[in-house]
Formats: C-alpha cells, structure tokens, sequence
C-alpha cells in the first residue's frame, strides 16, 4: 500500500468512527415452536441502550433472585394473593422447581419443593369457600417430571396430590371454575403426553375426575390454558381450548364436542396461546378472542359454533405468542380487545407493537402503539399513575447490551409511555409482564414483574422478581384487567365486575336467610336505601337476577329463585357509591 493510498485510507476509517461509537448492540429474544429459546444481536436506538440511564423512579423495593432452569424459563408473570391472612398480598413464584411465598419487603413467608420445573404462575384461589386460599400448580417439561399440585396456604399438599400422569408435563397454568355446576370449584388443566397427544383433565378438588367423560384426548400438544364459560348460553358451562396443530376445541362439562368443533385450519396454529371469552356483541353466548400463529397469523374472534365473526380474523405480517386482553376501559358495555405483536425490526426502527380494536375488528383511536421492540407477553390494563385513565402495562423481547430489559406501560388515551417508563429488570422480560398491587401494605400501588438471564450454558442463569413503588395510592378498583389471563381463576372469562365482592369497605352487611336454601332468599340491612339495586351474580360473574328496591331498616325482602341452578351466588346490594354483598348458597 503506498502512502497516499495508506493516508486516505486511514481518513476514511477516522470519518467512520463517530458513527461506529453510537451503535450500540442490544439482543432480541424469541421463541421456537418447540419452546426453546433463541437471542439474537440487534441495533438499539440511543434511548434504548444505556441501563445505567435507569429512572430511579419508581423507586424499586426489591429485587429476588435465585438460579433459572437452565433449559427453558419462566412465562406469564406472577401471582399475588394474600396467602397469611394479614390483608396484604404476596408474591407467589416459582423459579426451577422451588415455589416462593415472597413477603413485600423480599423475605420469605415460605418456600417449597416440587418435582419438575415451575414454567406459569400458579393459580391461587379460596377453593373451598374456607376463608384460606389454595394453591394449585402445575409442573414438567418434555426432559424432565411433570406433576399437578394442590395445596393449602401455608404450602402444604392437600390430601391426595400431588398428580401424576405418567410423569408427563402439566403443559398449563390451572384454570379454576365450577364446570358442573355444582357448587364448588373444579379445576381444568392440560396434560403433554407427546406431540401428537394431549389431554384436558376436569378434576374435583379431592383430586378425582369430574366424571368418567373426563380427561378428554385429541392428538396434537395443548395450546396453553384452557379458559370455562358457558359459551352458547345453554346453562352449562364449557371448556374451550387450542391445540398446537389441529384447532380449536370446546367440550361441554360432560366432555362432549359442541357443534362445529373442533375449527381446523392446515395454514392456523396456537402453540402457547389462551383463549378470552367474553360477549362482545350483547347476545349472551360468548365470544372466542385470541391470536394464532402458523402461515396465516393474526388475531382472531370466534363465535360459539366455530364460525369467525364479522371483521375477523385480523391478519399479521408475523407470529405472535402474546396472549389477548379484553375490557371495558369506559364502563359503557362496549368491550375493547388489546393485543400484541413480536415485530422487532433489527436495526431501531419502531414498529407496530400492541393493537387497540374495536368488537368489529377495527383499530381503536391512537392504535397500533408503534415502538421499538415487541411482546409476546401479558398486557396488564390499569391506571398506575391515577390520572384516571387506564394503562396498558408490558414486557419486551429485548435487553439492552449490559443485559437489562424493559417494562413499558403507555397511556390507553394515545399520549404515549408513561412518565419514568420502561422500567429496567435484570434480564429478559420476555414472555411475561406485570401484576399490580400493595404488596407491602403501604397503601401505595407496586408493580411486580419477573426476568430471567439466558446464557445458553456460558453461565449460570438466573430469574428475578422486582418489586416497584409507583408511588401512587392503591386503588383495587383502578385495576382492570391483572396478569396472566386477568385475574387469579385464570378462566379467561371476561363479565360484568361484581361490585365489592373482593373489596367491602362497608361495616355492614347483607343479612340473608336461610342459607342455604332450595330458592327462597330473605335480604334485610341495618339501614336504608333509596333507589337501590338487588343484584344475583353466579360464581362466574353473570348477573342472574336484578331488580330496583328501595331499602327500609332491618325489613325483609323476600324473591323466590327456586329457578336457577344448585351453586354459590354473590347477592349485591347497590345504591350510589355505597355496595353491599353477601354469599348464598342455593342448594
């Protein structure tokens, strides 16, 4: 090289260089049909780059960390539910094959063995109406046991659990719900048994089948979760689920295919998706919402009989493993549908990420959300910086290169992410996302999400769970739609809210007599109301009887309901802002 040529060369490496300096790599996560993991280098523009550029608030409380499954890691998120009795939540998480009851100040309440890898957050609910939640739980992965659990609040297994099927993997996160109508709560989960055989299981608490129809086979890989409603409003409730490969099913409680079932389509795929059902068009029969991958991706909405409704299905340029969300952000009736995209382009370039539509398909006002880095994880919708509009909180497919994700949350009124957002975690937060909550009683909202580091065997990784103070005082009833199909049953049955049911700030309450009863219901309260509303909820939030009363001190009104079905309503008496409830049993 001569020197002419050795000196404009060396100028074109110095005009090169300030370009160089600002490019910094990031990685992208993604996953495989077979659900391993994969991570590739990408171009993070500047705002993304830095984890030392952190906001210091919201302010973290803690951060939990013990060592990952080196194999395969933690979807879906947490749970919170108040395990201890105190009136304050914990977060229950499972890292490898160890279940935590974490404390809001990052101690243990306790801690327990299982066999097989926790994958989903367990599903945390009162089962049989005794005042102290259970916990059910599913472990497993193709490589190693899998097992269902069933268990009290203090961690200990209920008589006759753990189950085991053959060691197979419990593929699911457990949806809770009374399927047969009885009464009690039953709890549906998913067994792997090979790739082209699985099973859904509808078990009695005591760990028996629902009845001799169940489990139910089809030969593919359940999808994820199954979710229970009574989809064409038959008086029985339904089981509706995917497969990876060979469609959409829905059983009735006796385990029969309803008509049209199963919806086949050689081009649609479901590997890791759970359905919502919800009414959208006020007929009452329930709609299926969702995403499927495959070579024809999109976000879909099915009826009853397996046809798709008007507008749907939404195609996509690419998969998405993001679960749907639904609400009624305006309380108008008139549910909305949130869902989210993996586009993450590879060089910064902000994309469509998480879609706002309407029942007949169409974008909402100020959707898609275009940004940098997509989601394949939970949207959490609530407002967690009480201007009174919600947020739709969520997690990434990205990390920047010192190895920190992100939690985004935006504004649902198009005003873009919130203040002092993304949060920054340890790790990928992919696949997962946030709950909300007070998990150390401070009267103050926290935002508790999980990550995990992947090394592919150069290290060993680890998984998190990070607590924030959002610094903003804890309203339960500013939050719509939380974690992993939007509430603790995982049921994915979206309804009308039951007022005060999980939230009396009242020191009186209903009187009601007798109870149980075989349909005559006698209501009285301590004080009277004008212009209020009597209204009977079914245990999965359908209003079953409503009717406008004035209220008079400690004087009885009297309804006959010998009509409905055998089970536990939640009675509600309204007036204003003041609300009143009750559990009756009608045998």
């Amino acid at each position: 090289m001569n020197k002419k040529l050795n000196a404009s060369f060396f100028a074109f490496l110095l005009a090169l260089t300030p370009s160089i300096a600002q490019t910094v790599l990031g990685n992208k996560a993604s996953l495989s049909e077979d659900g391993t993991l994969q991570v590739e280098t990408v171009t993070l523009p500047e705002a993304y780059q830095n984890s030392s550029q952190r906001p210091v608030s919201p302010s973290q409380i803690f951060r939990f960390g013990e060592p990952a499954n080196p194999q395969i890691k933690n979807s879906r998120g947490t749970t919170l539910a108040d395990l201890d009795g105190d009136g304050v939540d914990e977060i229950i998480y499972g890292i490898n094959t160890t279940l935590y009851a974490i404390k809001g100040d990052g101690s243990l309440l306790w801690e327990k063995a299982v066999l097989g890898p926790i994958l989903l957050p367990p599903t945390v609910v009162d089962m049989d109406e005794d005042g102290d939640m259970e916990i059910i739980l599913n472990t497993g992965y193709p490589t190693t046991v899998g097992r269902i659990y069933a268990m009290d609040h203090e961690g200990t297994d209920l008589a006759g659990w753990p189950l085991n099927f053959d060691d197979k993997w419990m593929i699911n996160a457990p949806a809770v719900s009374d399927l047969d109508g009885n009464g009690t709560l039953d709890i549906i989960t998913c067994e792997r048994f090979g790739s082209t055989e699985g099973y859904v299981h509808a078990l009695n608490l005591d760990g028996t089948p629902l009845n001799a129809n169940w489990p139910v086979q089809f030969d593919a890989t359940p999808a994820f979760t199954p979710s229970i409603g009574d989809i064409d409003n038959d008086g029985t409730k339904d089981v509706v689920i995917a497969t990876s490969s060979t469609g959409m099913y829905a059983y009735d409680s006796d385990g029969t295919l309803l008509p049209g079932f199963p919806l086949a389509d050689p081009n649609v795929r479901y590997s890791y998706q759970s359905p919502i059902l919800v009414d959208l068009d006020g007929d009452e029969t329930l709609e299926i919402v969702g995403s499927n991958h495959g070579d024809a991706p999109g976000f879909y909405v099915m009826d009853h009989d397996a046809t798709y409704a008007p507008g749907w299905p939404v195609a996509l340029g690419g998969w998405t493993y993001s679960p749907a969300t639904v609400a009624d952000l305006e309380g108008d009736g008139t549910y909305e549908l949130f869902m989210a995209d993996r586009n993450t382009s590879n060089d910064g370039t902000p994309l469509d990420v998480v879609y706002g539509l309407a029942p007949d398909g169409s974008n909402l006002p100020n959707y898609p959300i275009s940004k940098y880095g997509g989601n394949e994880g939970v949207l959490t919708i609530a407002d967690i910086n009480d201007d009174n509009v919600y947020d739709i909180i969520f997690s990434s497919t990205l990390t920047d290169a010192d190895g920190y994700g992100y939690i985004h949350a935006f504004s649902t009124d198009g005003s873009g992410e919130l203040a002092d957002f993304p949060l920054r975690t340890r790790g990928f937060t992919f696949l997962n996302g946030a709950v909300i909550g007070d998990v150390d009683g401070d009267g103050l909202m926290d935002l508790t999400a999980n990550s995990y580091t992947q090394t592919f065997g150069a290290g060993v990784d680890s998984t998190f769970v990070h607590v924030y103070n959002l610094d903003v005082p804890y309203n339960a009833s500013k939050i719509l739609r939380n974690g992993y199909k939007g509430n603790n049953y995982r049921d994915g049955l979206v309804t009308e809210t039951v007022s005060g049911v999980n939230d009396i700030a009242s020191n009186y309450s209903i009187k009601i007599s007798p109870n149980p009863s075989e349909g005559e219901l006698n209501l009285s309260l301590p004080i009277a109301l004008e212009d209020a509303t009597v209204k009977i909820y079914s245990l999965d939030g359908k209003v079953v009887f409503s009717e406008a009363a004035t209220i008079q001190q400690n004087t009885t009104l009297n309804y006959n309901l010998k009509a409905l079905k055998s089970g536990l309503y939640f009675v509600a008496i309204t007036s204003g802002e003041q609300n009143f409830t009750a559990k009756w049993v009608k045998k």
